[in-house]
């Protein structure tokens, strides 16, 4: 069990899943294998409902066992069912007062509208000296959460510095930076458009990108809701093919930037890459879809592999006011990568970097890029879902305008957000932390850039 549960946690989940399987073949009844099976599946795209039962089961065997409760809270959100995922981690506070990540859970799951008890027994919670700092970066991003919520910013900011410092993951600077150069030298160049035809000439690929937080989630939910429409969340086709042909090199040249690595693949390995995310992207679906979604927001720095692999897609580009998207990032948990969002002025580098990178795509590629502001959806759901749908080829159906009927399963960090009606109560949520925000702002260019890329962003 020891070895599945870290193969989950290496994002290993075919692996995990198996693992987990063999065990279950000689004990049926093991509540960790069950548990951990039906979340490799969860992650792994497998049908949601049967990893429900498969958690229910374990529950069943081990009701009083909180960890259960909130897997089974957590696939529960993932389908929709707010109330009973807000319930169960509630039913795993009762069995353990101190479960954080039962709390953090709750919190991600619940609005907060006024001050509730619970928050006083977490309050108490975190003023107790032996609490490790793993349970504490939990507790402290749950308060974070919900003292926003309240609107109360200091305490909501003081927890959210405290959970970035506990949680700080690695980000590589200086490796984006180069990353950016290369890319702004190549598109000098015109390389991108000079390099040999290649990929799938599909038209189905929609790569909706931009920083997380920005909005991704809530377009691909309104995409999700049109029948002609296989929406695949925050798919690893990119990051996936971007590592095989970084392992095809010869060592000596591993160290050759992410973008002339892209340029120097053969046409035939690409057309082989793109046929196989195709093919496994419609694994069972019942129609051939018009439009395929990928939304993993920072394919933003992969649009030469996307546009190399389906040089007929298109990509929509979610921009939103900076910092709203920087306080979004840094109040987020996250349970892997974006190592920026962990402190203010990496969030701020991090933001521009995404923003120019965008800009220069849109001079050296010739895929169709739509720029969509999340203020403007917000502000005017219908006129924004039809620039949308027409932009992707799709007849308008009203259906659209209700993304929180969405029927897939969410695995993002947005599970709440988008089983939410839309509504406009992010818009300039920065303005009450402006005070925190220096190292950001300063990161970003100062105000001059920031309001100028605002302003872009609305067009």
């Amino acid at each position: 069990m020891d070895v599945a549960w870290a193969l989950l946690g290496q994002q290993r989940y075919a692996d995990a899943a198996r693992q987990a399987q063999s065990i279950l073949h000689r004990f049926p009844d093991n509540v960790s294998a069950l548990a951990c099976h039906a979340m490799a599946m969860w992650k792994g795209g497998g049908p949601i409902d049967a990893s429900i039962a498969e958690i229910r089961r374990a529950v069943a065997l081990a009701p009083a066992v909180p960890s259960l409760r909130h897997n089974l809270a957590t696939l529960l959100a993932s389908r929709g069912d707010i109330a009973p995922a807000a319930a169960e981690f509630r039913e795993a506070l009762r069995l353990k007062p101190d479960d954080t990540m039962a709390f953090y859970g709750l919190t991600q799951n619940h609005r907060f509208v006024e001050h509730e008890p619970l928050l006083d027994q977490m309050t108490a919670l975190h003023g107790q000296t032996g609490l490790g700092d793993g349970p504490r970066e939990f507790l402290a991003y749950g308060l974070a959460k919900a003292y926003d919520d309240l609107g109360v910013a200091d305490k909501a900011m003081s927890y959210a510095l405290e959970a970035n410092r506990l949680g700080a993951r690695p980000w590589d600077l200086a490796g984006e930076a180069a990353a950016l150069e290369e890319l702004a030298e190549l598109a000098r160049l015109d390389a991108f458009r000079r390099a040999r035809s290649s990929g799938h000439p599909s038209r189905a690929p929609l790569f909706i990108v931009g920083m997380p937080r920005s909005g991704t989630t809530l377009v691909e939910a309104v995409l999700s809701r049109h029948p002609a429409v296989l929406t695949r969340g925050e798919a690893s086709g990119l990051p996936n093919i971007e590592n095989a042909a970084l392992a095809r090199l010869n060592p000596s040249r591993r160290r050759i930037g992410r973008h002339q690595l892209i340029l120097d693949l053969d046409r035939d390995w690409l057309a082989a890459r793109a046929e196989t995310l195709l093919r496994q992207a419609t694994a069972g679906a019942s129609l051939a879809p018009h439009v395929i979604t990928d939304k993993l927001p920072e394919n933003a720095v992969r649009l030469g592999l996307a546009a190399r692999l389906f040089p007929n897609a298109r990509v929509v580009h979610v921009r939103r006011h900076p910092l709203d998207v920087g306080v979004s990032n840094f109040f987020q948990r996250f349970s892997h990568g974006q190592g920026y969002s962990n402190r203010l002025d990496w969030t701020g580098i991090r933001t521009r970097q995404i923003a120019e990178s965008m800009a220069i795509w849109k001079r050296a590629i010739d895929l169709p890029i739509l720029d969509l502001s999340y203020e403007r959806f917000v502000e005017d759901p219908e006129g924004q879902a039809r620039r949308l749908l027409d932009f992707a080829g799709l007849e308008w159906t009203p259906d659209v305008l209700e993304p929180q009927r969405t029927a897939r399963a969410v695995l993002t960090a947005s599970q709440w957000q988008v089983r939410q009606p839309i509504y406009r109560g992010s818009v300039a949520r920065w303005k009450r932390y402006e005070p925190w925000l220096g190292p950001m702002i300063e990161a970003m260019g100062g105000f001059e850039w920031i309001d100028r890329e605002a302003a872009a962003g609305l067009g």
